[in-house]
């Protein structure tokens, strides 16, 4: 039987497939990409000519390593899970390439739609950045699959983990998708309301941080450790809809009391780069060192900047 066609039946009812699952790209990968893999050679212009110069550079680039192999992180890590216990296909969202099935060969490039950075594509466009205008472009792009590829492939459960600023990016795109397609999404992240149109509200599964009491974890992997319980806990038992499915996840959560808010200081980046190479004399590890800064020293620090500043206390990078 075609894998997106297996349905389980027993004896309280049927169990609906998962056939995708759909997660983010990381600033974590496993090869660093070279300078012409990035945005810094491209010239400022207007999104679209810049759209297109990137366009044009992503059809020249080697193609070397796929997704699967070059995203790295634990958000990442559980997405992949999600996806093998599923025994579905999985999809990475990319700000430089689109979206990507995990084994398609890729190059090794580097960017962000996020300002400040260094590998920033919006710091090439003249004017206002849109990110949602950005990623269309990108679904047209050569290395992308549309949504409705996407759509195409099965006919069960699609499962989307998106932070803020990805809900932002590709909202517009997704809400356009066909009916049908809408009626087999699950999508998972914190607080995406805001971030994403409203016709997308109703396939937001209603999970919150009471997931932090059976499912602990940073606020950067909440939407991927959603999507791993839900595929896990959820996606297991007899369904009819998308309404059955959130039920399931609400009476999960329902006993369930919020954890207490730990409020932390906010230190410079001289201050924890000072904390950090102090203890770097009796401890090392990125890992265990972020834990301990947090809980040890009470000290807050989102995990991007934290690496950073662990870097450069390590001698491994630079203030800039």
């Amino acid at each position: 039987m075609p894998r997106g066609v297996r349905i389980q039946i027993n004896r309280n009812g049927t169990i609906m497939p998962t056939d995708t699952v759909i997660t983010t790209c990381t600033n974590r990968k496993t090869v660093r990409p070279k300078r012409d893999a990035t945005p810094s050679a491209l010239l400022r212009g207007t999104q679209r000519a810049v759209e297109s110069a990137w366009l044009k550079k992503t059809r020249k680039l080697p193609r070397t390593i796929s997704p699967k192999g070059f995203y790295a992180g634990r958000a990442f890590g559980l997405a992949t899970e999600a996806a093998q216990i599923s025994d579905a296909q999985l999809y990475v969202l990319s700000a430089g390439l689109g979206l990507l099935p995990a084994v398609r060969a890729i190059p090794a490039y580097g960017l962000t739609v996020s300002e400040g950075h260094r590998e920033s594509i919006a710091s090439k466009v003249l004017g206002e950045f849109d990110t949602a205008a950005w990623f269309s472009r990108l679904l047209s792009g050569p290395l992308s699959d549309d949504w409705q590829d996407v759509a195409a492939r099965n006919s069960g459960r699609i499962l989307v983990a998106l932070s803020r600023p990805y809900a932002e990016m590709v909202g517009e795109s997704l809400s356009a998708v066909s009916p049908k397609m809408f009626g087999r999404l699950r999508i998972f992240g914190a607080s995406l309301e805001s971030a994403l149109p409203p016709l997308l509200h109703p396939a937001i599964a209603p999970y919150d941080e009471r997931l932090n009491v059976i499912f602990p974890g940073t606020r950067s992997d909440f939407a991927q450790r959603a999507m791993l319980h839900f595929a896990r806990c959820i996606a297991v038992r007899p369904s009819d809809s998308r309404e059955s499915d959130f039920a399931a996840v609400s009476a999960v959560l329902r006993n369930l009391r919020l954890p207490k808010s730990v409020r932390r200081p906010r230190l410079s980046d001289d201050e924890i780069v000072a904390i950090i190479s102090k203890r770097l004399r009796r401890q090392s590890g990125a890992g265990r060192m972020l834990v301990a800064l947090r809980h040890d020293e009470g000290v807050a620090c989102e995990q991007s900047r934290f690496g950073r500043l662990y870097r450069i206390a390590a001698g491994k990078g630079t203030a800039s």
